[in-house]
Formats: C-alpha cells, sequence, structure tokens
C-alpha cells in the first residue's frame, strides 16, 4: 500500500540557529520556525538520514507544541520507522488539533489500512472526501479502493477507482487499477477500454503492457498476447514484467501470424523511440505530455492535409486518381504508405506483422531508414506486384 504526505516546503526567511528553545528574542516567530524545522527534518526524511530528521522534528515540536502539522510530521516519521503506536499517537495528536485537515485524514487513513485497520481507515477516508476545500478528493478514493482491494472487495474497489476517475480522469495510476479490478473479476471488456483511457493519456509502460498481455489471454487471444509479449520484450527487456512474460511464454504454443489483427496497443507519439522512459508518477507531467501529444497530432493532421490538398491541385486533369481506401494502404492491404515520424515498429504493431519479417519483404537493412511517402509491402515477394492499386 502507497504511503501518502503532503507536506507544504516552508521557504527559510532568517537564521534561526542563533535563538533557541527558551532563550527567544521578543521578535522570533515560533511558529515559522517550528514549520522551517518541520519541513528540513521531511527533507532529511526523505533522504534517509533519520537522526538529522528526528532532531529537527523535535526541535519543531518545542517551537510550536500546538502546530498541527508538527504531529502530522512526527507521525509520518515513527510510520517511516515502524513505530506503529507511535505514528497512532501522532496521528490522533494532529487530529484533535486540525480536526477538518483532510490531507491528515487522508494520510491517517492509508496508515491504517496498512495496519489492517480497515473500518478506521474509511472513517478517516471519508472524512477527507467529505471536506470541500479538499484538493486531492480523487487520491483518496484511489486510497479507498486501494484498502477495499486489500479486503478482497473487488466491487467495491471498482466502484472507488471510478469516482477517483470522476474527480481526476487523468489520473494514470487509478486506470491501470481499474484495468487489474477488470482482468481479476474476468470483466474483460471493460478493462480493455480502461487500458485503452490510460493509452490515450500516458506512455507505455511495463505495467501497462503486461496488462494487455493478461487481458489477451483471459480472452484465450494467443496471438495478441504474443504481439504484447513481443512489444514488452522490445521496449522493456530488462524489466521484471519482461522476465515475467518469458517464463509464462515458455508454456505457450508458438503461433504463426495472420497478416493483420485488429488488436494493437497504441504507443503514444512520444515514445516511438523504444528507449522511452516510463511515465512520469505526477499528473502535471502526465497533463503536459496529453497536451503536447495532443497538439502534436493536430499538427500532423494539419501537415498531412496541407500535403494532400497540394499533391491534388499538381496533378493533371487525365491523371489516375486514388480511390479513399486507398490513401494510406490499398484496399487488399497489400501495402503500407509510410506516413511523417512513422518507423518500423509502430507499422509491425499496426499490421501484427514481426518486424525481421516486414525487413526480409522489403530487403530493408536499417529498420529506421523509412522515408515520408515511401512504399511499404505487407505481403511476401510472391505475392507483390507492380501494379497494386486495382
Amino acid at each position: 500500500m502507497r504511503k501518502s504526505l503532503i507536506a507544504c516546503v516552508f521557504v527559510l526567511t532568517g537564521c534561526v540557529s542563533q535563538s533557541q528553545p527558551g532563550m527567544l528574542s521578543s521578535k522570533f516567530d515560533q511558529t515559522e520556525a517550528a514549520q522551517t524545522r518541520v519541513s528540513l527534518g521531511l527533507t532529511y526524511l526523505k533522504n534517509g538520514n533519520y537522526t538529522q530528521a528526528k532532531k529537527n522534528l523535535d526541535m519543531a515540536l518545542e517551537y510550536a507544541p500546538r502546530l498541527a502539522d508538527v504531529h502530522y510530521s512526527l507521525a509520518y516519521y515513527y510510520q517511516t520507522v515502524e513505530e506503529h503506536a507511535r505514528a497512532i499517537e501522532y496521528y490522533d495528536n494532529a487530529m484533535d488539533l486540525a480536526p477538518r485537515n483532510a490531507d491528515i485524514a487522508n494520510s491517517y487513513g492509508a496508515f491504517l489500512c496498512e495496519q489492517g485497520q480497515y473500518d478506521d481507515a474509511n472513517k478517516y477516508f471519508t472524512k477527507a472526501v467529505e471536506s470541500q476545500r479538499y484538493a486531492n478528493t480523487a487520491l483518496t478514493y484511489e486510497n479507498m479502493g486501494l484498502c477495499a482491494r486489500e479486503q478482497g472487495l473487488h466491487k467495491q474497489a471498482i466502484k472507488y477507482f471510478i469516482t477517483a476517475l470522476n474527480h481526476q480522469p487523468s489520473r494514470g495510476k487509478t486506470l491501470l487499477l481499474l484495468t487489474q479490478e477488470y482482468i481479476d473479476t474476468q470483466q474483460w471488456e471493460k478493462g480493455a477500454d480502461s487500458l485503452k483511457r490510460y493509452e490515450k493519456m500516458a506512455q507505455v509502460t511495463p505495467e501497462s503492457i503486461w496488462l494487455a498481455i493478461t487481458l489477451a489471454k483471459g480472452r484465450a487471444d494467443l496471438e495478441s498476447m504474443q504481439s504484447y509479449g513481443e512489444m514488452l520484450q522490445a521496449l522493456y527487456p530488462d524489466s521484471a514484467r519482461a522476465k515475467q512474460y518469458a517464463t509464462l511464454a515458455e508454456g505457450q504454443p508458438r503461433l504463426k501470424r495472420t497478416q493483420k489483427t485488429h488488436q494493437t496497443l497504441t504507443v503514444p507519439a512520444a515514445q516511438q523511440d523504444a528507449s522511452a522512459a516510463a511515465a512520469s508518477s505526477t499528473q502535471s507531467s502526465v497533463a503536459a505530455r496529453v497536451a503536447a501529444a495532443n497538439q502534436q497530432t493536430r499538427a500532423a493532421a494539419q501537415n498531412a492535409a496541407q500535403q494532400t490538398s497540394e499533391s491534388a491541385a499538381k496533378q493533371p486533369d487525365d491523371a489516375p486518381r486514388p480511390t479513399a481506401d486507398s490513401t494510406q494502404t490499398v484496399d487488399d492491404e497489400r501495402v503500407h504508405i509510410v506516413q511523417r515520424n512513422e518507423n518500423l515498429y509502430r507499422i509491425s504493431l499496426k499490421y501484427n506483422i514481426r518486424m525481421a519479417t516486414l525487413r526480409s519483404w522489403n530487403n530493408l537493412r536499417d529498420a529506421d531508414a523509412l522515408e515520408e511517402g515511401s512504399t511499404l509491402w505487407l505481403v511476401p515477394p510472391e505475392q507483390q506486384t507492380n501494379q497494386v492499386v486495382e
């Protein structure tokens, strides 16, 4: 279960080391000093320096013993070092001092869920989401879903994950969790739909590809499962999921590919390179990627439309006109016209044909040396003809 702490970073505006507890000047701001110590303490805690973390948090408590954030931070410290009784004590103190603080209530609920105290956890989660000024409602509903999942309450977990997405539709982690719940309850179509939603707004990751593999296996679609497995091993060969798939594939028959299936996994434009990094964990960067991807898609569409218009204008009246079905591929799909920013890997996914096969059929030495507008055969040489458009 993921631990959650939302802490503010306070700006150090003066040297507080000159004033110590018990020897305070008349202008010394104890609350500000405590907040500074809390910030320092949490930074040390994050970096693994527990001694300095505890020292700064203790100083914060001396400066402002009635400040809820101080008790909240000490609760998190004791949670981290697994002194659970002390953590509960300081969480209770923090809630007594700030009973309407939804961030504290959410973190306390997550901690209690980790301890298996599900009813108490749900009480604090509910307290958090009922706060009208709480900005992290989606996070808390996700935590509620995780807590329900820990108890094996799949129906409730699905309900909470859907509610989280209602508050934040672009929350990629929740979409993956929802997909997993649909898989666990064998709701294959709903699982596929939620995974498609994820693919539209976030980068492909080992986990998302693994979910696609699991969905294909659940549907008894071994061909798609094999295709996704090859994608996983190509994009993330050193990942734990790639190793897991290799073990799974050992017990599966090796299938001969058909020319094309409609079961494909969308790789965002920002991730065409196989070495692209996994999705960022922050929602702000996800939003930035979505905006960039949308902008790139619009620009590509505009450029394609402009090129098509210019090409049509230059053709003489008696020139043969391609049919609507042959603008990108002919109606029998024997060839593919390479589009802007396409590479052989994306084309192989689109038509479910292995890259090695495409290279062999087209005498390609360099898979990346594809020029926009060039023709790529999708059939073996014996089926290739000079006249492809009937």
